[in-house]
């Protein structure tokens, strides 16, 4: 189908009209019992596409490909990169020790608020202790309200800078792990071309497909 290949199924091996997929078994295509040693029948290999994964490309949160990778321990992880957004460094007047006030002019380039308080985007300080960041839980106007879990150590300064970050997480594929069932591919969400694609590469039926690593 397009769903990419089910971890769970067999089905196409025991349908095929013509026998140019031979049947197996479910312990043979995982690797589980007597075929432990050669381990789980691959497809090939995921790749992602840096040029167009929405974390490494566009600096937007997605780890649609990695919630969906079916294996346990997953062959996708992320890498969690704190970024500054467009515009995103500014001198800020704080209201109270969990809320500030942003330039209007800053506005324009911000993300909306319905964005920045998805729990994605961070205000960070920096100071002596290093770099403390504090969670944005809302906005309205010109106002940040931040998440009191994590006090600021000292409270900001009138006229202090700050950056609004974003937390990405910026999917890694585990290549001695992935099977290439293309479930990732079809899950995501960028359209046309795929950000994660299925490859040849590593496929158990052919040889000189296997990378080096």
């Amino acid at each position: 189908g397009t769903s990419g290949c089910q971890l769970n199924c067999v089905a196409c091996g025991q349908i095929c009209p013509t026998a140019a997929i031979r049947p197996l078994s479910l312990d043979e295509k995982l690797g589980r019992g007597v075929y432990a040693a050669s381990g789980p029948i691959r497809m090939g290999t995921a790749f992602v596409d840096r040029n167009r994964c929405l974390p490494w490309a566009m600096d937007r949160p997605c780890i649609v490909c990695q919630e969906n990778c079916p294996l346990s321990p997953k062959a996708i992880y992320v890498e969690d990169v704190f970024r500054a957004v467009r515009a995103g460094v500014m001198a800020v007047q704080p209201v109270d020790g969990s809320s500030l006030e942003v330039p209007e002019a800053a506005l324009a380039l911000l993300p909306p608020a319905h964005v920045l308080s998805s729990g994605d985007y961070f205000v960070a300080k920096s100071g002596a202790a290093g770099e403390e960041r504090r969670r944005i839980v809302d906005q309205a106007g010109t106002r940040l309200s931040l998440s009191e879990d994590f006090p600021w150590q000292t409270p900001l300064e009138p006229g202090a800078t700050i950056a609004i970050q974003v937390r990405l997480q910026r999917p890694q594929v585990d290549l001695q792990r992935c099977i290439g069932c293309g479930v990732c591919e079809h899950e995501c969400p960028v359209s046309g071309l795929r950000a994660i694609r299925v490859t040849a590469e590593n496929e158990t039926r052919t040889r000189k497909h296997g990378l080096a690593l």
